[in-house]
């Protein structure tokens, strides 16, 4: 009598479909399952600040700083006042998809403003007040960080400086300083940037720091 092969087929296609099922998820799934499981595990950090210093006037500094680590987002605004009073607010950290304190948004509207672009300007306008920027980003195990100062933000967005070109050639040595071409350096980034800061956190947040500065017999 002939064994029926039916059930044998069966049973080797079973074994080839198991086969197949472990190399595709081997090859497919699980590198993807790893890949996943590093871009979750890489470090993620985002610091910027904003530091103002007086040379006269009721304050003497004022501090913004905010910060994203791993996802939770923190600020904090810090003023001293010329009769040595120091006042902060700090907001308690938050998930980065708090909307009111989000700064990792914060951070992606500074760098559409050049905060990675801008560099140092000599003291020109009202230097009576200085400012100074700090970017900080970490993802993975690459960072990169920028530090640059300036004056009179709206200086430089209205009126800006002068950078001169002279061009020399064989024929003519000394050049003719009557026919040197100059170039206006007008920026509006750098009060760009500072709007920025000072626009910063919820209302709660804003109205804190305004009452900070009137305290200290600072305009709001």
């Amino acid at each position: 009598m002939r064994r029926n092969p039916i059930p044998v087929l069966i049973f080797v296609l079973a074994i080839v479909g198991l086969f197949a099922a472990y190399a595709f998820f081997n090859h497919s799934i699980v590198p993807r399952y790893v890949g996943a499981r590093n871009v979750l595990a890489r470090r993620s950090e985002i610091r910027e600040s904003l530091r103002i210093r007086y040379d006269r006037g009721p304050l003497v500094e004022e501090d913004w700083t905010m910060s994203d680590i791993e996802g939770t987002s923190a600020s904090e605004y810090r003023v001293v006042g010329r009769n040595g009073t120091t006042i902060s607010i700090r907001e308690r950290p938050r998930p980065t998809l708090d909307a009111g304190a989000n700064v990792a948004f914060f951070f992606g509207r500074t760098v559409q403003d050049g905060i990675w672009e801008l560099t140092n300007r000599p003291p020109r306008g009202d230097t009576s007040a200085h400012y100074t920027v700090h970017v900080y980003q970490l993802t993975g195990d690459e960072h990169g960080s920028r530090d640059y100062t300036f004056t009179d933000p709206h200086y430089w967005a209205t009126t800006g400086g002068h950078q001169f070109h002279i061009t020399l050639s064989k024929n003519k040595p000394v050049p003719d300083l009557l026919q040197m071409t100059s170039t206006v350096l007008v920026e509006p980034r750098y009060a760009e940037l500072v709007d920025d800061f000072e626009a910063f956190g919820p209302d709660s947040f804003r109205a804190k720091v305004a009452q900070a500065r009137s305290r200290l017999g600072a305009r709001t």
